[in-house]
């Protein structure tokens, strides 16, 4: 139970640090995150390397999803 709870509490605090955020800087705090708790079994809620590298990616691409890399490459007709 406390183990449930804590994780909620978490992810709670995990929601409102998100806010302001592109959705590559989200997708690196996810990794960061599901990274932590498989190696250490904690959460630590500063600043990742993969949430770093996701921000960059947010500020060169002014904040546009990164493109799938398991999608077709466009055709031009």
């Amino acid at each position: 139970m406390k183990t449930l709870l804590m994780t909620a509490a978490a992810a709670a605090i995990l929601g409102l640090a998100a806010c302001g955020q592109g959705a590559n800087e989200e997708a690196g705090e996810a990794a960061d995150t599901a990274y932590e708790q498989s190696t250490t079994g904690t959460t630590d809620l500063g600043q990742g390397p993969q949430e770093e590298a996701g921000e960059a990616v947010d500020q060169a691409t002014e904040g546009a999803p990164a493109a799938d890399p398991a999608a077709p490459a466009p055709t031009t007709p």
